[in-house]
């Protein structure tokens, strides 16, 4: 699954980062602009977060902490033969010495069939016990070189962590900036536009007739006037213009 996510992430982002080299090309050959910034963006944050999320998944700790605890328990298991294997040394030592004894005794032949029996038994443990020891000695070795190579790959995808994180980031930070922007201008539009209306609408309610005659709010013919030629905010401005008022 790690695998699959850091594989959709690196795509995503090789394919935008391809569209936007191959249109900055295309720009600069043939001033075209033809560039989708719904296409790029999504492309690269998506493969970014794919990254990251896949990096983040892997657990490189888990296998080198389970290379050190086969080295410890191979470690402890190689001791504890190293034990025994004094522990057999010695008693073929005391089991040598009775041999030596016996024989110089004739009514002890039987026991030293035994013990001669028990020696070559012994030496049989040893050689098998120094064989387990050689075989434990190269899985160390191997543990040991397996462990480092663990630790340098944990090492290389931390920082390939910290690097995608801060790509991550940044590309945050920047779409967030763009979005403020592009929000300020609108709303500024905006408030432009109802100030402009409400400058218009105040006080400017006496009608100008297609006759040439000006009509005050509570005037006979101000509501039957549904069509004026020009509407003014003051007489003086209706007399001015050439109007003048009703004769009643």
């Amino acid at each position: 699954m790690e695998m699959v996510l850091l594989f959709l992430g690196f795509l995503a982002c090789l394919i935008s980062l391809g569209y936007g080299l191959y249109h900055l090309v295309r720009y600069v050959l043939k001033k075209e602009k033809c560039f989708s910034k719904r296409l790029f963006w999504p492309l690269l944050i998506g493969g970014l977060v794919l990254l990251v999320t896949g990096a983040a998944l892997t657990d490189p700790d888990a296998a080198a902490a389970n290379a050190e605890k086969k080295y410890s328990a191979l470690n402890a298991e190689y001791k504890s033969l190293t034990k025994e294997h004094e522990a057999l040394e010695k008693e073929y030592e005391a089991a040598s010495s009775k041999a030596k004894k016996l024989k110089d005794n004739t009514k002890d032949q039987d026991k030293l069939q035994q013990l001669e029996k028990e020696n070559s038994d012994l030496k049989k443990t040893q050689k098998s016990l120094k064989a387990e020891m050689k075989e434990l000695q190269e899985s160390q070795k191997q543990l040991k070189e397996d462990t480092k190579t663990v630790k340098a790959e944990n090492e290389a995808l931390q920082q390939d962590k910290t690097q995608l994180e801060k790509q991550l980031k940044e590309t945050k930070s920047q779409t967030a900036s763009s979005q403020e922007n592009a929000g300020s201008s609108s709303s500024n539009t905006n408030k432009s536009n109802e100030t402009k209306t409400a400058a218009t609408a105040e006080g400017c309610n006496i009608k100008g007739s297609k006759s040439g005659i000006y009509h005050t709010p509570g005037s006979t013919y101000y509501d039957r006037t549904t069509d004026p030629a020009e509407m003014f905010c003051s007489v003086e401005e209706a007399e001015a213009a050439g109007y003048r008022p009703p004769k009643r």
